[in-house]
């Protein structure tokens, strides 16, 4: 079974990853450390399979440790800002993982982990199928010149269109993210089953729908599961959501 280290200054963050990891049965975490240099002295004495990293880090910072690790050993990063997924790979990360931590994701993460560490096993049937769902990547120009966003699919919760443009939102405590790509572009690399358009502006995941609050005949606020950030629709998209949700509440 691969080993991982957790390395993550809030203690909170590193308890949540490792209860999250228990549930799969397929890691095992020697421990937890709170910076760079307790995961370099605690590496020394054992050496992980994976290193769990947070990038943001009091003092030195978490991409600091990776010149650090030896060779064999694989590194995860795991952030608050979505923003370092085109830094992960660029380091030759396996995968990132963004805050707070989404079971779903994680379940993608870890069959990545596992076939780069090459002991993976099959999984069953429903996890193959919602790891398929979450490993389409998207790498995009973003507002900023001269950069590119990375996205997995796994990771967002709804999509507004807004031209050539839209704005993400993905699991995760930042603000949605504005990129150059259409809606229509989104739907046709999005998985099917895993995405509703809501009329010609929005595309949201239905399975992580939390709350539903009609505000008014012209207004509808959605909120999601794993983001404070919520989503307003008008009047045809609202409709198109009964259908979506085949009429029952959800808040």
């Amino acid at each position: 079974m691969p080993t991982a280290l957790l390395v993550d200054d809030e203690p909170s963050a590193s308890a949540r990853l490792r209860e999250l990891l228990a549930a799969h049965g397929e890691i095992e975490v020697l421990g937890a450390v709170r910076s760079v240099e307790q995961a370099v002295s605690f590496i020394a004495e054992r050496v992980p399979d994976i290193v769990f990293l947070d990038v943001e880090m009091p003092g030195n910072a978490g991409l600091s440790l990776l010149e650090r690790l030896p060779a064999a050993t694989a590194v995860c990063f795991v952030t608050a800002y979505s923003q370092y997924a085109v830094s992960a790979y660029d380091f030759g990360a396996v995968d990132y993982l963004v805050k707070p931590v989404d079971p779903d994701r994680l379940e993608v993460a870890v069959r990545r982990i596992q076939r780069s560490l090459g002991n993976e096993t099959p999984p069953a049937a429903g996890a193959e199928r919602r790891a398929a769902a979450g490993a389409t990547t998207f790498v995009i120009p973003s507002q900023q010149r001269g950069a590119k966003v990375v996205i997995h699919s796994g990771d967002i919760l709804w999509i507004e269109g807004m031209g050539n443009y839209s704005r993400v939102c993905l699991v995760g405590d930042g603000r949605p993210m504005l990129v150059r790509r259409s809606l229509a572009q989104w739907e046709k690399g999005l998985p099917e089953k895993d995405f509703a358009r809501l009329g010609r502006s929005h595309l949201i995941r239905p399975e992580r729908l939390a709350l539903v609050t009609w505000q008014s005949r012209s207004e509808t606020v959605l909120a999601f599961h794993g983001s404070t950030e919520t989503l307003t629709i008008g009047r045809a998209a609202a409709a198109r959501l009964r259908e979506v949700t085949d009429g029952r509440p959800t808040g």
